[in-house]
């Protein structure tokens, strides 16, 4: 018995060809017959931590996804002025207004949907920077600092910590102008109940700082 044969819709031709094509170029990756550079590139988000000029930890955060969405928006929006810039990620970050990082004592796991840290701290640093940077070929950094200035925090419990940035939530169309939808939101977190680190009481005898790194590499 023969079956009747039914031609493929566009729609199925297109995404067979883009996985024959995908799968032959694998093979040459696989064989050193094809330049991969720059084909992936590997993004970081790493959090350290100190007490005064100490070291505490390092760990790894999670970005959630309004971040990853903004980072689409900010990459397909059309500027129409240069007012427009001020409302990019870091907007007034050296003054602590509309991004800035927060520290919280409350649990629950990071997961894409989350907006906020659980049991946030309304105190906020005594001072924050930002640097931009090259640590080795192929790899550039930017990196948000916040300090809290011995005496600032009482001894508190820290078992979060959140980055909020100046963020356009919603995806939006390719060559986008309006940025009056955009407003503070979390970025990233680290917390004690994702395993990132062990929760621990503010030495309220030296400061604070955090330094939360975003670095990308060509993989």
């Amino acid at each position: 018995m023969e079956y009747p044969k039914t031609p493929l819709t566009m729609a199925e031709y297109n995404s067979l060809k883009r996985k024959l094509c995908l799968s032959k170029q694998k093979i040459k990756d696989l064989l050193k017959r094809r330049n991969t550079f720059g084909d992936v590139v590997k993004v970081t988000d790493e959090i350290c931590v100190y007490e005064g000029d100490k070291l505490k930890f390092a760990s790894k955060g999670h970005i959630v996804n309004q971040g990853l969405i903004h980072i689409i928006n900010a990459l397909s929006a059309s500027m129409t002025s240069s007012s427009g810039y001020k409302y990019l990620f870091s907007r007034e970050w050296t003054n602590k207004s509309y991004s800035y990082m927060r520290v919280g004592t409350g649990a629950n796991v990071t997961q894409g949907t989350t907006t906020g840290l659980t049991t946030p701290l309304g105190t906020s640093p005594d001072s924050q920077a930002g640097t931009t940077s090259s640590p080795g070929g192929g790899t550039y950094r930017v990196s948000w600092t916040a300090t809290w200035n011995a005496g600032t925090l009482t001894a508190i419990t820290v078992s979060e910590l959140g980055l909020f940035l100046y963020l356009q939530i919603n995806l939006q169309n390719f060559g986008w102008t309006n940025f009056a939808g955009s407003s503070t939101a979390l970025f990233s977190r680290l917390s004690d109940a994702d395993g990132d680190f062990t929760a621990f009481v503010v030495n309220t005898s030296v400061p604070l700082t955090i330094e939360w790194r975003l670095t990308f590499t060509f993989a």
